[in-house]
């Protein structure tokens, strides 16, 4: 019976010993909200000059318009350490696109609009404390120090440092799949003259697999 109770005593913290290391990998995918880009990449286009009469002959003027945004999209590959610490990396994508046209003192467009993409790409390793584990909510918060690369259709690039703060995450699932919901935000420049992030992705929603 003692022998028994052994062989049960030893399957069962080898199931527990096989969760534990299953549940090391953590690999998430989730969406970022633009509300940075809305606000520092937005429409020029004011529609016919108030004093158009008074501008000179040949006047003309090149304004932007049709702005979309692609939100951050981004992947995060975890490893667990302990149950406090995990370490990673994250990669994240958005894009910013819209058209530039020149008008003239009528405010009609002369010629074709030209359509422009930017784009931004953060590689940064991360660090991730998880303060509250229970069986069906983790709550945790991160940083994480990378580099950003921007880059557009005229051939453009410039890179900066990458700063990701996440100050409050919620891991909401029992078992290897579930989702989370993170307040944060995303920063990257160079200097005063090249910011591209500031107060970036301050809401983000993603799923996860762990084993």
């Amino acid at each position: 019976m003692k022998r028994f109770f052994l062989i049960i005593s030893l399957l069962a913290f080898s199931v527990a010993l096989g969760a534990q290391e299953r549940s090391r990998h953590q690999v998430r995918l989730g969406w970022g909200d633009p509300l940075f880009e809305t606000l520092a990449f937005h429409s020029s286009l004011k529609g016919e000059y108030a004093s158009s009469a008074s501008l000179p002959t040949g006047f003309t003027r090149e304004e932007t318009f049709s702005y979309g945004y692609t939100g951050h999209i981004f992947g995060e590959y975890l490893y667990r350490c302990s149950k406090v610490v995990s370490v990673g990396v994250q990669m994240d994508f958005e894009s910013i696109f819209w058209k530039k046209g020149t008008f003239d003192a009528g405010h009609n467009m002369i010629g074709e609009a030209t359509p422009v993409r930017n784009f931004d790409v953060d590689i940064i390793p991360t660090v991730r404390f998880t303060y509250l584990d229970t069986p069906w909510v983790r709550l945790y918060s991160g940083i994480g120090l990378g580099i950003l690369l921007g880059f557009d259709n005229a051939g453009g690039f410039g890179a900066a440092p990458a700063l990701n703060l996440n100050f409050l995450g919620a891991e909401v699932g029992k078992g290897p799949w579930g989702g989370a919901l993170e307040l944060g935000m995303l920063n990257a420049m160079k200097d005063s003259h090249h910011i591209y992030q500031l107060g970036s992705r301050l809401f983000s929603v993603s799923v996860y697999y762990k084993w």
